[in-house]
């Protein structure tokens, strides 16, 4: 529904203002760091925490974390800490009334059924879910699948460029598909390990689209374009 495409992009919104507003409050960056510590590898886990402590580096780390990450962020906050949810920013103050008008749109549940996809390797079922681990390495048979499964990144960040474009959730049928080739033609990684590649490629493409670079003649007809 519209409102569950908008609350996706809410939680994502809503996770980069905690890491936004974790750099001046040290009792919140505790916090924050302490739910990443749970889906974070221990590195970027140490790269997250000293950016948090340099206003200058923090600046961009909101724009740079995964959006299964800032969505898992939000999520987690809000249960563990619900009477600070809505205190850090606009975004987690409308996810609030959203939860509150439309329990079910924005139920992380709900959404990661949505916008998730199936985990063969991890769940051995092609149920659609959001799976919240660390990440994999990229090559090494089993564990190249399991990266495979675990970069999700790329649903909750169509759903959140279609929401703030206003397109309509049924749209996703036709824009997805485009969208994700256009990413793949834009990865450029310098080895095979560089995963951000995808992220860099995934931005990149969502740029193109919104400044009207990437004709997308289906979705054109939808806004009378």
């Amino acid at each position: 529904s519209p409102a569950e495409m908008h609350a996706a992009a809410l939680y994502q919104r809503a996770g980069e203002e905690l890491l936004t507003a974790a750099e001046a409050h040290p009792d919140l960056r505790r916090q924050v760091l302490s739910i990443l510590a749970e889906r974070i590898n221990p590195e970027e886990l140490d790269r997250m925490e000293m950016a948090l402590s340099d206003p200058e580096a923090s600046s961009a780390l909101s724009g740079d974390a995964l959006p299964a990450v800032t969505f898992y962020l939000a999520s987690a906050y809000r249960q563990q800490f619900a009477d600070q949810a809505g205190a850090w920013g606009p975004a987690g103050r409308e996810l609030d009334e959203l939860a509150r008008r439309d329990p079910r749109a924005a139920d992380p549940d709900r959404l990661a059924h949505d916008f998730g996809v199936p985990h063969p390797e991890m769940e051995r079922s092609d149920a659609c879910n959001l799976i919240d681990a660390g990440l994999f390495p990229v090559s090494g048979g089993y564990t190249s699948r399991l990266f495979g499964e675990s970069w999700q990144s790329t649903n909750l960040y169509w759903a959140r460029l279609a929401d703030e474009m206003g397109y309509s959730p049924v749209m996703l049928n036709l824009l997805v598909p485009q969208l994700t080739r256009q990413m793949i033609v834009n990865i450029f990684a310098t080895n095979i390990d560089d995963w951000p590649a995808l992220y860099r490629a995934m931005e990149q493409t969502g740029e193109e689209f919104k400044q009207g670079r990437l004709a997308v003649e289906s979705a054109s007809l939808e806004h009378g374009r």
